[in-house]
């Protein structure tokens, strides 16, 4: 793993483990932010850790969101997150990716509401991620690689959002663009 990754996700864990161990509401919206800024690691390194605790932020974000007792989920993945965190502090990257599955796994029976929609969430977390990766400049075929998914599912979705190029939004500024890219 890399030095640079390593570090940005120890970072990435400490504050995901703040978070849980506040009380505070706006802590909800840090948690998606946290998960864009890694993000951010995933699209330059392209590394699956990076995006596996992407994933994992997004997804305690999303399982909160949706009314789960954040007590209760401080309590199930606190202590695990602080063994991950040992873990890759001292270079141990297997145990840290068998504790990141096994909260993946605790998030998955936090309750039954939750467990039925976790797949299809977990399916989506990629779908959004990936579109994130997709707008750093990284291929389609690179990103769902790295994502686990399907090149058609992630251009489909890709499709249906607005991913700014060039900072250009509306379809007249994106054809001016491409008439000055090929006039050249």
């Amino acid at each position: 793993m890399n030095e640079a990754v390593k570090q940005d996700i120890l970072s990435l864990l400490d504050s995901v483990i703040g978070i849980l161990a506040s009380e505070e509401e706006t802590d909800l919206v840090e948690l998606e932010e946290l998960s864009n800024r890694i993000i951010h690691s995933a699209s330059i390194f392209q590394d699956e850790d990076s995006v596996s605790i992407a994933l994992l932020i997004y997804s305690l974000y999303k399982v909160i969101a949706r009314g789960a007792e954040k007590g209760k989920i401080y309590s199930q993945i606190n202590s695990m997150l602080k063994q991950a965190r040992a873990a890759l502090e001292s270079n141990q990257f297997e145990i840290f990716r068998k504790k990141i599955k096994n909260i993946f796994d605790i998030l998955a029976r936090i309750d039954r509401k939750v467990s039925i929609y976790f797949q299809e969430l977990l399916e989506k977390a990629r779908l959004k991620k990936g579109s994130k990766i997709y707008e750093h400049g990284i291929s389609i075929a690179r990103v769902a690689q790295i994502m686990g998914i399907s090149q058609w599912e992630l251009m489909s979705y890709v499709g249906q959002t607005e991913i700014p190029e060039y900072g250009i939004k509306d379809a007249g500024g994106r054809l001016q663009l491409a008439r000055k890219l090929f006039s050249k």
